[in-house]
């Protein structure tokens, strides 16, 4: 598994795992979440997967992944499908092994429950996340860092390390434009602005309101950037061609 950096900052890959996922039981709004935060502070997402509870899925994935990170939610409980440690373990060549710290405090809560102790086993050289609102621990190997998969704890988990993937200098504002206009009324104006303003990505959204012959399209315009002066005066542009 590579890792490469491009030519404007750092990249990351995210990765979720489980069945359900798949299914379509459960949204995965943990990458949305997830990929938004690393967007805005800089990082570009290249990739996201979904893959099911499955150790050779995982580790081809992974496998597959030439970001500087990799993120991997879900897959770190107890049960039987919980394989996500396996899946990573076996992608990036390494062995479990149980890690005594997190063991003591999995024995603290639960007693010496064999079954329960398997959520501190990790890939060998592992650096063990605690997670600070589950019982799940999370760890990092090498550029892979993995994560529960309830929301609350993947999401206290990574403001807690959030620090590690800000980009100096690369943190990103974003404003967003409403307008009634469908996008073909406005494609010019948006083709044009994205000649001009090269430092601001400009994203169109049509999204669909009213309901029988009330219904229509109208259009969500997001800017992105670095440069806030930028981003101001591509806003001010649109604003007067699209509104």
């Amino acid at each position: 598994m590579g890792n490469r950096t491009s030519a404007k900052g750092k990249t990351a890959t995210i990765l979720s795992v489980g069945n359900e996922l798949l299914s379509g039981d459960v949204v995965d709004t943990n990458s949305a979440w997830l990929a938004k935060k690393l967007s805005t502070q800089g990082v570009l997402v290249e990739k996201i997967m979904v893959v099911g509870d499955d150790v050779e899925a995982i580790s081809t994935a992974l496998k597959s992944c030439n970001s500087e990170f990799v993120f991997v939610m879900g897959g770190l409980g107890p049960t039987h499908d919980d394989i996500t440690r396996d899946g990573v373990a076996k992608g990036v060549g390494k062995s479990l092994e149980r890690n005594d710290t997190a063991a003591s405090v999995l024995t603290d809560i639960y007693g010496l429950n064999e079954s329960l102790l398997r959520m501190a086993d990790f890939p060998t050289g592992s650096e063990v996340m605690a997670n600070p609102v589950g019982d799940a621990p999370g760890f990092r190997i090498d550029n892979v860092i993995v994560l529960p998969g309830v929301p609350e704890e993947m999401k206290a988990m990574f403001e807690g390390i959030a620090s590690s993937f800000l980009v100096e200098n690369a943190i990103r504002a974003e404003e967003w434009i409403m307008t009634d206009k469908p996008e073909d009324e406005i494609l010019d104006a948006l083709n044009e602005a994205v000649k001009m303003f090269t430092d601001v990505n400009i994203g169109s959204y049509p999204y669909l309101y009213g309901k029988g012959e009330e219904k229509g399209y109208k259009s969500r315009i997001k800017l992105l950037s670095t440069d806030l002066d930028a981003l101001k005066r591509t806003k001010e542009w649109l604003e007067e061609r699209i509104c």
